[in-house]
């Protein structure tokens, strides 16, 4: 039997697989029968799980969190009085629900969802809108039956109930409540993550924040918080939260605004905290430089559109959230886009002694000048985040190793060319090609001298 160590091996191990091989584990791990356990193993998976949304089986557990998937965070992530979720409240959550939820409603959502697509996301409304209604209800009663902290007995099992925690199971109950305006607004909505709104997609979205804003500005909270998570540029929204008309003040409305606004920077900086915490082993540095620039994005449509509330403690969490972004850029991803490439640049003895030459690979080759592109897209981002500086020194010294690969000369005293044109390519990467000719006329004339 597979104990939870060698799980945990395999999940690692997976993250350089392509993405068939990686779906095939994924299969393998679903099909154990109790994966509560295996939850590490699957937060190791979930970043490249992200980019591929591959299918997922239907079960009643998933239409259930289906209106409050975007928040959750994993375990090591998560911060509580941010917006978000906690991935440890799923089982608790689920063992309510499905403790108390009528089981007909039960038994019928089961049978509903093997006739139909996880695609389908229309008839996924259709199957959820009771099951959402009725599980809204479920965690109410259970949140007013028993104020009390600590252990609850929950059909035949317990449930430890923290402050934390209950505070969770009450975000989650608000957003059940709303899942039918959530879930029918993402029908319409491109899928996540949302580059851009069209002005069907404002239109659609000011219908609905104005018809919840008639029932409390709690729901509009919860609604904005929901399909903010889902965007590329949440400040887009956070346009249409402030134009939209709404029957509360001035001072309610910009609130609403700084609410989610903090809650959002918060989220990108625990998010940029936590991608810096990652194991420098398993970080890809054509991801990582990708994952960076979404980020930036994400601050600089934020700080656009709270600006306007001149507000210290936004502006606190827009520094902190940059200084949380520069840090992982250049302390994380630089660093080991920087190390990457040269360790492709420079056969190991072992590969010497196994291939016979000093030269690297085809492959190697391709994998440095992606950590070079990385190296690249840092700089570009470097001033949004405060460390243009600090990223410039470090592309300089790059690219004067990289000189000095050029300049190396074979044990005859004649320069190698494949290694000035290696060199030379990495560097027009890195910083231009008026660099890359610098260095490529500077060794070209000293070889005529020769």
């Amino acid at each position: 039997m597979t104990t939870l160590d060698e799980w945990r091996d395999i999940a690692l191990a997976s993250l350089g697989l392509p993405d068939e091989k990686l779906l095939g584990v994924l299969s393998l791990v679903e099909k154990v029968p109790d994966r509560g356990h295996m939850r590490e193993v699957l937060d190791h998976m979930r970043p490249r799980l992200v980019q591929l949304r591959p299918p997922r089986p239907l079960t009643a557990q998933r239409l259930l969190f289906r209106p409050v998937e975007d928040l959750f965070d994993p375990p090591e992530r998560y911060r509580a009085k941010i917006g978000r979720l906690s991935r440890l409240t799923i089982q608790p959550c689920w063992l309510v629900v499905h403790t108390h939820i009528d089981q007909q409603l039960m038994q019928r959502t089961t049978l509903n969802l093997r006739t139909i697509r996880s695609s389908n996301a229309t008839e996924l409304y259709a199957v959820g809108l009771p099951f959402w209604q009725a599980a809204t209800k479920v965690l109410a009663a259970f949140l007013e039956g028993d104020n009390s902290i600590g252990r609850r007995r929950v059909g035949t099992e317990y449930v430890i109930v923290s402050e934390d925690l209950r505070q969770q199971l009450m975000d989650i109950t608000d957003i059940l409540s709303i899942a039918a305006e959530i879930e029918s607004v993402k029908i319409h909505l491109p899928e996540r993550p949302i580059n851009a709104l069209s002005e069907v997609d404002i239109e659609l979205l000011t219908e609905v924040i104005g018809r919840l804003g008639m029932q409390s500005t709690r729901k509009v909270e919860t609604f904005i918080l929901a399909i903010l998570a889902r965007m590329t540029r949440p400040g887009e929204l956070l346009k249409v939260l402030a134009e939209v008309s709404l029957p509360c003040t001035t001072n309610e409305r910009t609130g609403i605004l700084k609410l989610v606004g903090t809650n959002a920077l918060a989220s990108l900086a625990n998010e940029a905290v936590d991608l810096r915490k990652t194991n420098q082993q398993i970080i890809d540095p054509a991801e990582g430089a990708r994952t960076a620039e979404q980020l930036v994005t994400r601050l600089t449509s934020l700080e656009r559109s709270l600006g306007g509330l001149r507000d210290r403690a936004v502006s606190e969490q827009v520094q902190t959230a940059r200084r949380e972004i520069g840090s992982y850029v250049l302390d994380k991803l630089a660093v080991k886009a920087d190390e990457t490439l040269f360790e492709n640049l420079r056969p190991t003895p072992a590969a010497v002694a196994k291939t016979g030459s000093t030269e690297p690979t085809i492959e190697q080759v391709e994998t440095a000048e992606k950590c070079a592109l990385s190296l690249r897209r840092c700089a570009r981002v470097a001033e949004s985040v405060g460390v243009r500086k600090e990223m410039g020194k470090k592309l300089t010294t790059v690219c004067s190793e990289l000189e000095r690969e050029a300049k190396s000369r074979e044990p005859n005293g004649r320069p190698k060319e494949s290694r000035l044109v290696r060199s030379v390519r990495l560097i027009e990467l890195i910083a231009g090609p008026d660099e890359a000719q610098r260095v490529f006329m500077s060794q070209y004339s000293n070889d005529r001298e020769d």
